[in-house]
């Protein structure tokens, strides 16, 4: 518990506005079938988010205008996204350090479907 409370603080002192943790043991066969045993051998998910700028957000309804559709990829999708790497890249790095937990970051932006 004193790793996750210290993640959490970190990840919010570093620019995160969400914080969460989950347990993913009960989804430990689903993960190995999906992801295979190189991700299922991990526990736990920290997950983190950013808030986004409500003058971006509030200009949505006029997506469809180029100026609008390319403020909103720019301003939340690729600085967001870059921001939130950093955070979890800094994160894993930090509690692999620090406790000598296995950490492994995944980047959102790098995410491929």
């Amino acid at each position: 518990m004193e790793l996750d409370n210290w993640s959490m603080e970190s990840a919010q002192a570093w620019g995160a506005d969400f914080f969460g943790v989950a347990d993913l043991s009960p989804a430990h066969d689903a993960i190995l079938a999906q992801g295979g045993p190189a991700i299922a051998d991990y526990p736990r998910a920290v997950s983190l988010g950013i808030g986004l700028l409500h003058a971006i957000v509030d200009q949505l309804p006029r997506r469809a205008e180029r100026a609008i559709a390319a403020n909103y990829r720019y301003h939340a999708y690729e600085l967001i996204n870059q921001r939130l790497d950093l955070i979890a890249s800094r994160l894993s790095a930090c509690c692999s350090m620090r406790d000598t937990v296995r950490c492994l970051s995944r980047p959102r932006s790098e995410w491929t479907t």
